[in-house]
């Protein structure tokens, strides 16, 4: 089992390298667009970032997903390569379709997204950004089906960096508007896919199988539609907000939610990533189940203690990484995201049964219920609590969520859940978030010592609650007596 785990962990972090590295250029990039750009540009940044990847979601079809699942199960190379094609053709095709609505309603959508009139071009560039970011999916899933993590981190780092040069070329240097922003984000995929197409064209054989498109189109259909519900789920608050407050509180909102949501890419979405194709390899292994539960509470426990430490100290991290100091209100929102997303990681869970059992109308469900009760909460609060009220509908929706998927799989669910030490994680992140809220220390050096005995009673309590096993305790003193060649 601890085997099975340090695998993941494995998997995982050879992922999340790639992962860790686009949102790290994130937090390169929040200092430059906010000494450089006002509130009002920061806002329409953000809110164009949402907006191309919405239209990434209708082109991408579900497509990472279904790849995985129909291929990975496909032992025979030249029908893995005939279903490959498929996906290519659904991409392509799916790719064409939207630059073509780009050319027609760049403008009218321009006053939709940003209440504007004249950034046309912007709203056309996310329109290619989303079909280069999608097409990319290939090469990538390709990689990670072969087991080329070297070569799936290559074309990331490749896509990274040329983003991030272009971006601080166009803005630092040259001084332009934040349309360049989206200009530097469409260049770097285009040309990242094109040194890709060669390794693509490899790997896939030209073959229309009718049958074989109705089954991924049957699949990935309601994933689809669920993936970008999940999105508006995600940030239809800050929408709403744009009806209700000023962009400047809007602003202070998407920071606040950005960084919240550091865990999602330095934990969770590398963990998918290794977990998605490490499910359905391990399915017939004896200890499956079993597997299954630990890697709920340790994703749990990854991410609720993760987001304690951001929240200690993020005060002092927001004033390093925003120059626009209008924005640092957005700490205070962050270690109510952070739990939030606790929660959507605890919700991978039922979502792998759900693709066991290939019921992703179930999610289609989920997501549409989840996103009603984050509607009607954001409408009904947003008025009088503003900014607070999306944060705490976010925590709300996304326990909802988790609770409709762990009863709707409850009778072929494959993980049992440690309620106990689920719920231990929630109340001692809830206590300790509040308490160091609660204090004012303006000594910097007291302020610290104070957050990190904090953080060491943490750990005390979660083992005074026997959160840990024996053979954890066990495993964590062997790590210690080797790397620190002490005798516990």
């Amino acid at each position: 089992m601890i085997r099975d785990i340090k695998n993941t962990i494995k998997q995982s972090a050879i992922y999340g390298l790639s992962r860790i590295a686009i949102r790290a250029a994130s937090f390169i990039l929040i200092p430059i667009y906010t000494s450089i750009y006002s509130s009002d540009s920061i806002a329409n940044i953000n809110l164009l970032e949402s907006f191309w990847q919405y239209l990434f979601t209708f082109i991408l079809f579900g497509a990472e997903t279904a790849m995985i699942n129909f291929c990975t199960k496909e032992n025979d190379e030249s029908k893995r390569k005939k279903l490959l094609f498929n996906f290519f053709s659904i991409l392509l095709t799916n790719s064409l379709i939207f630059i073509v609505l780009a050319g027609l309603y760049s403008n009218d959508l321009s006053v939709l997204v940003l209440k504007e009139t004249g950034h046309g071009n912007v709203i056309f560039y996310c329109f290619l950004i989303s079909v280069f970011e999608a097409m990319l999916i290939m090469p990538l899933t390709i990689a990670r089906l072969n087991e080329k993590a070297s070569l799936y981190t290559m074309i990331v780092t490749c896509n990274l960096l040329l983003n991030i040069s272009l971006q601080i070329y166009f803005i630092f240097y040259l001084k332009l508007n934040f349309e360049y922003v989206f200009l530097a984000k469409l260049l770097a995929p285009a040309f990242t896919l094109l040194i890709s197409l060669p390794y693509v064209f490899k790997r896939i054989k030209i073959n229309i199988d009718i049958s074989s498109l109705k089954e991924i189109i049957s699949y990935s259909l309601p994933l689809m539609i669920a993936m970008v519900l999940s999105l508006l789920l995600n940030s239809v608050d800050r929408f709403i907000l744009a009806e209700f407050v000023t962009k400047e509180q809007v602003a202070i909102y998407t920071i606040g939610y950005g960084i919240g949501s550091v865990t999602n890419a330095f934990i969770l979405s590398p963990y998918t990533l290794a977990m998605n194709v490490i499910f359905w390899k391990k399915l017939d292994d004896a200890n499956f189940k079993r597997f299954m539960t630990k890697s709920s509470t340790y994703l749990f426990f990854a991410m609720t203690f993760s987001a304690l430490l951001i929240s200690f100290f993020i005060q002092y991290a927001i004033k390093i990484f925003v120059r626009n100091p209008d924005l640092w209100y957005a700490s205070n929102i962050v270690p109510i995201i952070l739990f939030a997303n606790c929660f959507v990681a605890l919700f991978l869970f039922p979502t792998l049964d759900f693709y066991y059992k290939k019921k992703t109308n179930t999610i289609l469900l989920i997501i549409v219920m989840s996103l009603l009760v984050s509607l009607i909460l954001n409408f009904t609060f947003i008025r009088y609590y503003g900014i607070y009220a999306s944060s705490f509908t976010a925590v709300f929706s996304y326990i909802f969520m988790f609770f409709i998927g762990l009863v709707l799989a409850r009778k072929f669910s494959l993980t049992k859940y440690e309620t106990k030490r689920l719920s231990i994680l929630s109340v001692l992140y809830i206590i300790f978030v509040y308490v160091i809220f609660q204090l004012n220390v303006q000594n910097l050096y007291l302020d610290i010592f104070i957050k990190v005995f904090l953080i060491f009673l943490y750990l005390f309590f979660l083992y005074l609650f026997g959160f840990f096993e024996k053979i954890e305790i066990e495993k964590f003193k062997e790590i210690l007596n080797k790397y620190l060649r002490t005798s516990f």
